[in-house]
C-alpha cells in the first residue's frame, strides 16, 4: 500500500487501490486542531457524530469551548496561550 501522507492534499491508496483523499490535522496556534478530509468522530462509547457536508473541522485543545469536542473560540475570549509546533530534533553531544 503506497503512503502519501506527507504532501498536503496528498492521498492514500486504499486495499482496493482506490485513492482517498488523505486526512490533514492543523495545529493552530492559539487555537483548535483544524482537521481536513475525510473523518469519523466518535466518543468512547462508539457513537458517532453527524459530519455530513463538513469539509473540515476544528477540535477543542484548551478544555474551554461550551460545544466540545468542537471549538467554539473561547480560547480567544478568556486568552488560551499554547505554542505548538514540532520540536526540532537536535543532536544531543556526546562526550
Amino acid at each position: 500500500m503506497a503512503d502519501t501522507t506527507s504532501q498536503q492534499g496528498a492521498a492514500i491508496e486504499s486495499g482496493a487501490g482506490a485513492n482517498v483523499p488523505a486526512v490533514k490535522i492543523t495545529v493552530r496556534p492559539n487555537g483548535p486542531f483544524r482537521v481536513e478530509g475525510p473523518v469519523s468522530l466518535v466518543d468512547v462509547e462508539g457513537k458517532e457524530w453527524d459530519l455530513t457536508g463538513k469539509p473540515a473541522i476544528s477540535l477543542c485543545r484548551c478544555g474551554l469551548s461550551s460545544k466540545r469536542p468542537f471549538c467554539d473560540g473561547n480560547h480567544g475570549r478568556e486568552g488560551w496561550k499554547c505554542d505548538a509546533s514540532p520540536i526540532p530534533s537536535v543532536p544531543v553531544a556526546q562526550g
